[in-house]
């Protein structure tokens, strides 16, 4: 599937299944398309909207996907291949603990991090 048929299938909320490797290339398709402020932009209300879809409005969490928009985000924009290749040249992205290098568990698993983007305690973001 072309990662513009992944899109609109995103965007109407019809992929019959939604992982951790969906999320990347959610937001390595929309770098690609407009950039890293387009793909956090893009990424933060799709991912709303689709969780609502699906019943599990609850799931959001705004620290979660911004943080993993900028990352993917800016290693996307540094590739000129296909999604496949991108991970094969990056594959700790796929690791899904990725972020605990950058947040405390406190600090990413806190009610105001799921509510509102906060900056990482330990290291920097890209």
């Amino acid at each position: 599937m072309t990662d513009e048929t992944f899109l609109s299938r995103f965007e109407a909320a019809s992929l019959p299944s939604f992982d951790h490797r969906d999320h990347l290339r959610v937001v390595f398709a929309y770098a690609r398309r407009g950039g890293i402020d387009h793909a956090v932009a893009r990424a933060r209300d799709g991912l709303r909207r689709f969780a609502a879809a699906h019943g599990e409005p609850g799931r959001y969490h705004e620290t979660l996907t911004t943080a993993w928009a900028r990352v993917v985000g800016h290693y996307a924009m540094q590739c000129s291949d296909d999604f496949d290749a991108f991970l094969t040249a990056h594959p700790r992205l796929l690791e899904r603990d990725l972020l605990s290098a950058h947040y405390s568990r406190a600090r990413l698993f806190s009610a105001a991090a799921r509510a509102g983007f906060v900056e990482p305690d330990l290291l920097a973001l890209p």
